[in-house]
């Protein structure tokens, strides 16, 4: 009798959790039991842009799109496994809508490597209203709104002290999409300590923003791959650009170079090598 009026009086008195205190428990419960299920059990097809998708991917989408239907009603979808039709009709219409990429690093997914990601964000009025990441084999959720500052799972992250020049920091470098000129330009002055690709657009802006990397290059990203990114970062204080130094967030479906860096220090530094 005692426990079932501390729970009547918790529902009547404590207030009940935001949007994305929600999220921080929905999204790792559920990326848990679909991922832990089909990691190193997944068949794959090929996309007609030579991309995969799994059954994990299809699994979490629809997952995911039910529970957001439940948090949030009326909000519409955009997700990756989507057709182009139905995403360009999303974005073009809808006032709010949620950007999903059910699983980011599909292809490490595929074949076993522990380095992949769930990213979530939500536009409102063609603004990044709120952002998620979860990284399911270390159990660590980023997350973020347009005023929370960014948190790991459900805490305000730690400050971690960023060097002050290039050459003393680690980079995410994804050359495959860089120009030749670019390419070779950063092989030859290496103006970084060292430099990692690993696959997941979204977890390199999660440890981007979570000061674990302190550069950020990529020659083309599509919409699902920056979009709960760049919101992780700003609220962690970096910054982020694209081609001419414009927004990367555009509200748009088109691909964007990204340049990246976890302070306004070190993103002049950056920017000032990259076009030079």
């Amino acid at each position: 009798m005692g426990n079932y009026i501390i729970k009547l009086w918790m529902r009547r008195f404590m207030p009940k959790p935001s949007l994305l205190q929600q999220l921080e428990d929905r999204i790792p419960a559920i990326s848990d039991e679909i991922l832990g299920h089909y990691f190193n059990h997944t068949c794959a097809s090929v996309k007609t842009d030579g991309s995969i998708v799994t059954e994990a991917d299809t699994a979490m989408q629809q997952s995911i799109q039910t529970e957001l239907a439940q948090l949030a009603p009326g909000v519409a979808m955009l997700g990756e496994e989507m057709s182009a039709q139905q995403q360009i009709d999303i974005v073009s219409t809808e006032p709010s809508y949620w950007c999903l990429d059910p699983l980011d690093g599909t292809n490490n997914f595929h074949h076993g490597v522990p380095l992949f990601a769930v990213s979530l964000a939500l536009i409102e009025q063609g603004e990044l209203a709120l952002a998620l990441v979860y990284d399911p084999v270390r159990k660590e959720c980023f997350s973020a709104d347009r005023h929370s500052g960014l948190r790991i799972n459900g805490c305000a992250a730690s400050t971690i002290e960023q060097p002050d020049t290039l050459k003393h920091c680690l980079a995410s470098v994804d050359f495959k999409r860089l120009t030749t000129q670019t390419r070779l330009r950063l092989c030859d002055a290496m103006p970084f300590k060292s430099q990692r690709n690993i696959g997941t657009c979204a977890l390199e802006w999660a440890w981007l923003a979570a000061g674990r990397t302190q550069l950020l290059l990529h020659g083309g990203e599509k919409f699902w791959d920056y979009a709960a990114g760049c919101l992780l970062l700003q609220q962690a204080g970096g910054f982020s650009s694209s081609d001419g130094e414009q927004a990367i967030f555009n509200n748009t479906l088109e691909a964007r170079p990204v340049i990246a860096a976890s302070n306004s220090t070190l993103y002049r530094q950056w920017v000032d090598f990259i076009t030079a």
